[in-house]
């Protein structure tokens, strides 16, 4: 969601390997996230950390938390061992995102963009994500603490050749 163009190569990349569920979709998706200046306004870069892509997420998740919207639960041995975190969307929190949903209708876009995230993402964990991105040459090679480069352009080039193909194919 925060990096479209890389949710768009990750789009192409099944497109092309057969794995898309629907293969008209997931192009018009890329399409849709690569058209105009979404990947500059909606960019927003994280840096490169120890095994990937890292931010703190504490401010963010404690608003959260301390509204009861949601819970978090740390899976493994606690405090010793934490395997994951596990983050629970409430009632309340539902509650509140449909009513959102009703007086801001412009906050659709990020149904529309969880929706893509969650078919990209399919039934993969977070390390076989994290595996994906780090095929891509710029997110591999971005030093220890530097933002993680966007490759908006390349992606824009690679989609360009798949909808000529599509076309020339008659569809």
């Amino acid at each position: 969601m925060r990096n479209p163009d890389y949710l768009a190569d990750e789009l192409l990349a099944q497109a092309e390997d057969g794995s898309a569920l629907n293969r008209d979709w997931a192009l018009a998706q890329a399409n849709v996230l690569l058209d105009g200046d979404e990947p500059d306004i909606s960019r927003y870069p994280m840096v490169r950390w120890r095994f990937g892509a890292w931010e703190p997420l504490d401010d963010a998740l404690a608003l959260l938390l301390s509204h009861g919207l949601i819970s978090v639960e740390a899976v493994g041995e606690t405090p010793v061992k934490v395997e994951r975190w596990d983050y629970f969307l409430l009632t309340a929190g539902r509650d509140l995102a449909a009513e959102l949903r009703t007086e801001a209708p412009d906050l659709a876009w990020y149904d529309d963009r969880a929706a893509i995230v969650l078919a990209v993402a399919g039934q993969r964990s977070g390390s076989q994500l994290k595996d994906i991105q780090y095929k891509q040459a710029e997110y591999e090679r971005t030093v220890w603490k530097a933002s993680i480069s966007g490759i908006t352009e390349r992606v824009r080039e690679r989609l360009k050749r798949l909808n000529e193909q599509t076309a020339g194919a008659g569809g």
